[in-house]
């Protein structure tokens, strides 16, 4: 019987849900510290980047079968405060379209440049 090769996308809620190693793996040794497991980890488990801070971690994973094949940090946001880029305009446009433009997903380390 052929292996198993499809992909499953996983939505984790902290990325201490993955080994630290796997994830370090697929930013390399020269990632910025932002994408950086410990950088992460470090801060959901102070409390800086939770849900009540509004950044709640949807962190996208990529895995064939038990192997961690792609990821990237990812947060819903309730707000646009402690983004690099602020996006006020934006929400501000929606607002007077009638559309929703919150909860929002952003892709990168949270707090960071």
């Amino acid at each position: 019987m052929p292996a198993d090769t499809s992909l499953r996308l996983r939505i984790l809620d902290a990325v201490t849900d993955v080994p630290a190693a796997a994830w370090d793996a697929l930013a390399g040794p020269n990632a910025p510290p932002f994408v950086r497991h410990a950088w992460l980890a470090a801060m959901e488990e102070s409390g800086s980047a939770t849900e009540e801070t509004g950044w709640a971690p949807h962190h996208l994973t990529l895995w064939r079968g038990k192997t961690l094949v792609a990821a990237a940090p990812a947060y819903r946001k309730f707000h646009s405060m402690g983004e690099y880029i602020y996006d006020f305009g934006w929400a501000d446009a929606a607002a007077r379209l009638g559309v929703e433009y919150y909860p929002k997903l952003v892709l990168g380390g949270p707090l960071s440049p």
